[in-house]
């Protein structure tokens, strides 16, 4: 019985230290409005979400980071560190090269399930999303090394640097906001930062809308922007954007 007692001891010691461990990369944190946060060991937010279902997968999401991080010290993982760009062309090339027949068909396998499934689901831009998830599936099948800055860097290659779009879209909201009177400008502005902060990113990634949806956007966009101004600037600004696209 005291064997017993010890083993489970010792089990239950080298639980909490893995659990201490995992602790210190991020955890979930429930937070007082319900909502569940990602924080890092340094107490930086790395998201917040509605659910917890999104919070943990958020959380694996940095995990393969990080697995992705320490392979780089692997000489038994395939080398993919020399690929110019986070693109299924660049990655096949460099597997062909680097890692064997059966590692090749493994991923073409892998992303070939994951891009039927992204299709089904109807997903903007299928490919990327099966890429991405692909990596995800053949790191745990076949440890990679990889430009972890890359990949992050893919996914919002789109869009650029997020700071630079956070500062374009700011000048826009500035923009709009002349139509208010200059009294009442500061206090709408103040009020827009509040509701914006407040924003769930997790929502809005999870949002897809059809291609075609794209067009009518950008004319409603633009319209919102224009009304009310006089029609001769309207007409200039127009014939400038037309020329700018």
């Amino acid at each position: 019985m005291n064997d017993i007692n010890g083993i489970l001891k010792l089990a239950s010691v080298y639980e909490n230290r893995c659990v201490q461990e995992l602790i210190k990369i991020a955890k979930i944190r429930k937070l007082p409005n319900g909502q569940y946060r990602v924080v890092s060991m340094k107490g930086k937010n790395l998201g917040t979400y509605k659910s917890r279902a999104a919070a943990a997968k958020r959380l694996k999401q940095i995990e393969m980071f990080k697995h992705m991080d320490k392979n780089k010290a692997d000489d038994t993982a395939i080398d993919l560190t020399e690929i110019d760009e986070f693109a299924y062309s660049a990655i096949v090339r460099k597997l062909r090269e680097k890692a064997s027949k059966e590692q090749v068909r493994d991923f073409l396998k892998i992303f070939k399930q994951q891009f039927d499934k992204a299709v089904k689901g109807k997903l903007h831009k299928p490919e990327k999303v099966a890429l991405q998830n692909a990596m995800v599936k053949f790191n745990k099948l076949h440890k990679i090394k990889i430009d972890s800055k890359m990949v992050k860097t893919a996914a919002i290659a789109e869009l650029g640097n997020s700071d630079q779009v956070g500062k374009y879209l700011s000048d826009i909201v500035r923009f709009t906001l002349q139509r208010v009177s200059p009294d009442k400008r500061q206090d709408a502005l103040e009020n827009l930062k509040h509701k914006f902060s407040v924003l769930n990113e997790a929502e809005i990634a999870s949002k897809h809308l059809p291609e075609s949806s794209a067009l009518g956007q950008a004319i409603t966009f633009v319209k919102t922007v224009l009304f009310n101004h006089d029609g001769k600037y309207i007409r200039e600004v127009l014939n400038s954007l037309v020329r700018s696209l």
